[in-house]
């Protein structure tokens, strides 16, 4: 493990050189190329930050959800590949019309919901934000 600075905080350092130095100073196709960059290098530095943890729990849900044992990986890879896997049993069950009513189609939603919520919580926060300030309170 590296002191400091984190992979996370020299990927936060780059973009936002990138934002202030290079953004203001190019035009048309570049500028947008630049922008695309620092986005990037966040995206990347909050999948380093929370991706294996999210992914682990969607791990988790899925099993739980479709009757399985919980999984007890300890490779980030091994996480993925379940996922997938577990993703693709869901799927799966989902054409089959097995989860079009009752308590499953209730879980099915929520747990969806909840798993592109992570997502975008790496790809793009910001949608989350927007969806809240949309989204009706009870």
């Amino acid at each position: 493990m590296q002191d400091r600075p984190s992979a996370i905080e020299l990927l936060e350092a780059a973009a936002q050189f990138v934002d202030r130095e290079i953004v203001p100073n190019t035009e048309g196709a570049r500028q947008f190329q630049s922008r695309v960059v620092a986005n990037v290098m966040r995206i990347v530095a909050r999948e380093i930050e929370m991706g294996e943890r999210l992914t682990r729990e969607e791990v988790d849900a899925l099993a739980a959800l479709l009757g399985k044992p919980k999984p007890h990986l300890h490779a980030t890879e091994d996480v993925r590949r379940e996922a997938m896997k577990l993703n693709e049993e869901l799927s799966a069950k989902i054409r089959a019309g097995e989860a079009d009513q009752g308590p499953m189609r209730a879980k099915v939603f929520e747990l969806t919901r909840r798993i592109v919520e992570d997502k975008l919580k790496i790809a793009n926060p910001r949608y989350l934000e927007a969806d809240l300030k949309l989204r009706p309170h009870p």
